[in-house]
C-alpha cells in the first residue's frame, strides 16, 4: 500500500519543530503525525516573547511575563532574563499549519530514512525528509533506534488549575541526586503547574498533587506530560534533517525546548527549500545544517554538565549558585550566552530565505 500523491518533502511530526520546518518549504509538503495537529500537548507552552513576535504569532499569547522567580528552601530569587510568554498550544499549531499550506496525514510512523517513510497508512517516498517526531524517533528498530534515543531523558508532568498570577515561578526541591523542579506558569485565567525530574523517573503524579495542595491550587486536572531529551543527538540521520526532541535539542537545566525546536526547524526547512528548488544538492544542505547545529553544541554541553552538578549540589550551595547567577555581574553574561544557543532573530513569520545562519548560507 502506498500514498498516491507525490510530495516534494515529508515532515515526520506535527508539533513545533515539524511545523516550523514545513512552513519554510514550498511545493507539495506532507506532515505526518499520529494525532490531530494541536492535540497531545506535552510542554508548558512558554517561550521567549521574541519568538512569537518574530514569527507573527502574538495572537496566540495568553500572558507575558517579565520576571523569572526561583524559589529555593532558603530564599526567593527574582531574575529578569528576557520577556517570556505563555501561549495557546492548539491555536499556535493550527496557525503554523495553515501558513505552511502542507497536507496532513494522521498515521503512525514505523520508520523513516533514505527518502522513504513507512506508516500505518502506507509507504510514502519523497526526496526531502524532516524528522521531528520527538524523543520516540522514527529511526528503524534495533541498534539505530537505540543510538537515536541515546540522549539524556528527563520526565515531566503538568496540570492546569484556575488561578491568576505574574511571573514564571520555579521551585527547587531536595538535592543529592534526587532533585525536583516544580513550576507555576500563569496563562491568563489559569496556571500551568508541573514537576520534572532529571533522572527520568515517571512516577511523579503523587508529588505533583502534594505540591498543588501545598500551594493552595487544589487537585490536578487535565494532566499531561512526557519525556524530553536534553543531550545532543545527531542532527542528520539517514538522509534526513533531524530537529527538536528527535535530535536532543531541548536545553539542559531549563528544559526549554520550544525555542530551539522553532529555530532549528526553520533552519532545516530553509535548507530543504534550497534542495527543492535545485540550489543545493541534498548532501550539501544536510552538511550545512549539521555544521550550524553542531556550532551550538558547546552551549549545550556546558548546560549538560551544569545540569549534572545542580542535581547533586546540596540545597545551601544551590541557593548560593542561584544568587550568583542573578547578580548584576553574571546575569548579562549568562543571558547573552543562553540566548545565542538558539537565537530567535533567525525566526520569520513566513517562508523566507533570510535570515539564514552564516554556516548555512
Amino acid at each position: 500500500m502506498s500514498v498516491a500523491r507525490d510530495y516534494d518533502a515529508v515532515v515526520c511530526g506535527g508539533s513545533f519543530a515539524g511545523l516550523a520546518a514545513a512552513g519554510q518549504i514550498g511545493g507539495r509538503v506532507l506532515v505526518i503525525d499520529s494525532g490531530e495537529i494541536g492535540d497531545g500537548e506535552t510542554s508548558a507552552s512558554a517561550v521567549p516573547l521574541a519568538c512569537l513576535e518574530n514569527m507573527g504569532l502574538t495572537a496566540c499569547i495568553e500572558q507575558v511575563h517579565e520576571d523569572l522567580v526561583l524559589h529555593t528552601r532558603r530564599r526567593t530569587q527574582r531574575m529578569r532574563f528576557f520577556p517570556f510568554a505563555t501561549f495557546d498550544y492548539r491555536r499556535l499549531c493550527h496557525e503554523m499549519l495553515e501558513r505552511s499550506g502542507a497536507d496532513v496525514l494522521r498515521a503512525r510512523i514505523a520508520s523513516a530514512g533514505a527518502g522513504v517513510v513507512r506508516t500505518s497508512a502506507g509507504t510514502i517516498e519523497a526526496p526531502i525528509l524532516v524528522e521531528a517526531t520527538g524523543w520516540r524517533t522514527s529511526a528503524p528498530a534495533g541498534a539505530a533506534r537505540r543510538r537515536a534515543r541515546a540522549g539524556r531523558r528527563s520526565f515531566g508532568v503538568e496540570a492546569r488549575r484556575p488561578f491568576r498570577g505574574e511571573g514564571l515561578h520555579f521551585y527547587v526541591g531536595p538535592g543529592w541526586g534526587r532533585r525536583r523542579f516544580w513550576w507555576v506558569f500563569p496563562a491568563g485565567d489559569h496556571v500551568r503547574a508541573g514537576l520534572a525530574a532529571y533522572d527520568g523517573r515517571t512516577a511523579l503524579s503523587g508529588e505533583l498533587r502534594a505540591f498543588l495542595e501545598r500551594h493552595g491550587l487544589g487537585e490536578p486536572e487535565r494532566r499531561h506530560g512526557g519525556y524530553f531529551t536534553s543531550r545532543f543527538g545527531e542532527p542528520v540521520r539517514d538522509g534526513m534533517f533531524v530537529a527538536g526532541d528527535a535530535a536532543g535539542h531541548c536545553l539542559p537545566v531549563s528544559g526549554e525546548g520550544i525555542r530551539p525546536a522553532l529555530v532549528f526547524g526553520q533552519v532545516a526547512g530553509r535548507l530543504a527549500e534550497r534542495v527543492r528548488t535545485g540550489e543545493l544538492p541534498l548532501d550539501a544542505a544536510l552538511s550545512r545544517y549539521r555544521a550550524f547545529v553542531t556550532s551550538r553544541r558547546r552551549g549545550y554541553d556546558v548546560l549538560d554538565r551544569l545540569q549534572t552538578a545542580l542535581d547533586l549540589l546540596p540545597d545551601p550551595l544551590f541557593a548560593l549558585f542561584a544568587r550568583a547567577v542573578a547578580s548584576d555581574r553574571v546575569l548579562p553574561w549568562a543571558v547573552r550566552n543562553y540566548w545565542e544557543v538558539a537565537d530567535p532573530a533567525l525566526l520569520t513569520p513566513t517562508r523566507s530565505r533570510e535570515p539564514l545562519p552564516a554556516l548555512a548560507a
